[in-house]
């Protein structure tokens, strides 16, 4: 009789717990339905196709595939956020407990998760935004004419475009600042650290940057000017790329970049350089030497 009567008290909570499943199932088919058939209506597959996220012949196929996993998604769901009053009304606390106490850790997380996605569309946006800016602004002052000083090789050839390289540098900058707030508005640790160290090492990228965009331009410049004075396209191009050598190891260093190794490498090139012309001037480019320099004599000379 006693377990007679706690099966006749179970009762009741058998039957909550199941008109509540029930409940849950309407409200998942309901909302499962809602999903396929809006996504459907308003053409998502033709979405996918406009945004190259799925080929012509097989855009409609992946469009329900994928309308139909986010139905299958949110219909699951339901039945998660219903789970905790089915076990309470089956007076199973224990189990009901941690669910709860995960859900609301993941409501409470959900509206930083939405902060945070509408701060890197945001960012993306602006960056994108005030990329094409930048660069239809030096396109409009014709900064593209002087791409041949920050080009490396031969000037005939294309190369870096002034323009196009800064709105790319300013989109990508603009785009970094905002994804580190998103990450920061999550309020994790691990990706607050990674917010942190990429804010400390954005600097140095700029200051490299500019230590490799000034070394480009001064070895051009002084190739010019080198090739114009003597008269020898050789020895200008000597110059530029020792300049620019020393530019790109000076990037290395301010990136931090194995400061120990760079800086050994290049002394190591440096005086491999100077033993190498110092050998071949004295081997066998004795005479080269004697004209180059009798050139640039008589060049200083005529000037004179």
């Amino acid at each position: 009789m006693s377990v007679l009567d706690k099966i006749i008290a179970f009762i009741p909570n058998l039957i909550s717990a199941l008109l509540l499943l029930l409940l849950a199932w309407i409200i998942a088919v309901v909302l499962k339905n809602i999903i396929v058939k809006g996504l459907k209506a308003v053409g998502f597959d033709k979405w996918l196709q406009k945004k190259e996220l799925s080929s012509p012949d097989e855009a409609k196929k992946e469009s329900e595939g994928l309308i139909t996993t986010l139905g299958k998604l949110a219909y699951f769901l339901v039945f998660i956020l219903f789970l905790p009053p089915v076990f309470d009304a089956l007076n199973m606390q224990s189990v009901s407990a941690p669910i709860k106490e995960m859900m609301t850790a993941v409501l409470n997380f959900i509206p930083k998760l939405l902060v945070a996605a509408v701060l890197i569309v945001l960012g993306l946006y602006l960056a994108k935004i005030l990329g094409r800016l930048v660069t239809n602004l030096l396109q409009g002052l014709n900064m593209s004419r002087f791409n041949s000083y920050v080009n490396f090789g031969d000037k005939t050839k294309e190369g870096i475009d002034i323009p196009q390289a800064s709105g790319v540098v300013i989109s990508v900058l603009v785009g970094l600042f905002f994804v580190v707030q998103a990450l920061t508005v999550l309020n994790l640790e691990v990706f607050n650290t990674i917010g942190t160290a990429i804010i400390a090492y954005i600097p140095l990228v700029v200051s490299a940057l500019i230590i490799l965009t000034l070394g480009f331009v001064g070895g051009n410049l002084l190739s010019t000017v080198i090739t114009k004075s003597t008269g020898n396209a050789f020895i200008g191009e000597i110059a530029k790329y020792l300049i620019i050598i020393v530019a790109v190891f000076m990037t290395l260093d301010q990136l931090n970049f194995a400061q120990s190794i760079v800086n050994l490498a290049f002394l190591i090139i440096l005086g491999a350089v100077a033993v190498a012309f110092a050998i071949s001037f004295g081997m066998g480019g004795k005479p080269f030497a004697q004209k180059q320099l009798e050139k640039f004599e008589n060049k200083v000379n005529e000037k004179e």
